[in-house]
């Protein structure tokens, strides 16, 4: 027998058992964790469309429950609190308040300006968060948080300040959610903020030559009854475009879009 040809033979087979072996692992892999391979290529496809997104996004999912929120009605004895104001009960749950002086801000406008104002001049005003300037409107936005996440675009937990053509806030209109609390069960696993990103793509939300700001995660109303709401965790994006700005809102447990219907992304500007 020539041993070096029997040798060479051996080297040939096994070399092959292990190119072999090796493609079944690499299959084996793939097929437990398909989304891997997923978000490489949709990532490439990104980068394809000339989208521009935080490298930073969140690749691993966490867990969070949905909670439910009260209207809440404001009493007299909340309102008489108010000093230096003049307090209108629109409704139960609506106020409108005139200011006796003006309160000035800067040109140069911060939200950590109004930190004391909010504290001390609106009811329950620490549980609220910036969300928006319009100085064409003369308006500054606030919406309410829970556990320091926003609740977004609630109309039911909302402070809009009301400015002059000086630069100083002269009313404010104030709604309150109250007894927030988690349901009871099992908390959810949310979809990733890539995963979200992925969603809104595959349903065209994002145009070619965008720019995605890093989202956040905070809650929108998922039910909503006279009295009381649901609201389920959601991703919230800012996607730019040319001149062109929107707010995007996806429930971060089933992957539904949230339609912003056209009154409502007029308070959102």
């Amino acid at each position: 027998m020539d041993w070096s040809k029997t040798k060479s033979i051996f080297i040939i087979v096994f070399l092959i058992l292990d190119i072999f072996l090796m493609s079944l692992f690499i299959n084996k892999v793939s097929e437990s964790n398909p989304e891997t391979l997923s978000q490489v290529s949709f990532e490439e496809q990104l980068k394809t469309d000339k989208i521009d997104y935080p490298k930073n996004l969140s690749k691993e999912s966490i867990k969070e429950a949905y909670i439910s929120a009260k209207t809440k009605i404001f009493t007299e004895k909340e309102i008489e609190k108010l000093k230096n104001q003049d307090v209108n009960v629109v409704t139960d749950n609506t106020i409108h308040s005139t200011l006796e002086e003006p309160y000035s801000i800067s040109e140069k406008f911060s939200p950590d300006e109004l930190n004391v104002f909010m504290k001390n001049q609106v009811v329950g005003g620490e549980k609220y968060s910036f969300w928006k300037y319009n100085k064409d409107e003369q308006t500054i936005i606030y919406y309410q948080t829970y556990k320091d996440r926003q609740i977004f675009n609630n109309s039911n937990g909302k402070v809009i300040l009301i400015l002059n053509k000086e630069n100083e806030i002269v009313s404010y209109k104030q709604t309150l959610l109250e007894d927030i609390e988690e349901l009871s069960g099992e908390k959810k696993s949310l979809l990733t903020s890539l995963q979200a990103l992925q969603v809104l793509w595959t349903n065209h939300k994002i145009s070619t030559g965008s720019t995605i700001k890093t989202p956040e995660l905070g809650y929108y109303t998922f039910l909503s009854r006279e009295e009381s709401q649901v609201l389920a965790p959601t991703w919230h994006f800012v996607v730019e475009s040319g001149d062109k700005k929107e707010d995007l809102f996806i429930d971060a447990v089933e992957g539904q879009i949230f339609e912003v219907t056209k009154p409502e992304k007029e308070t959102l500007e």
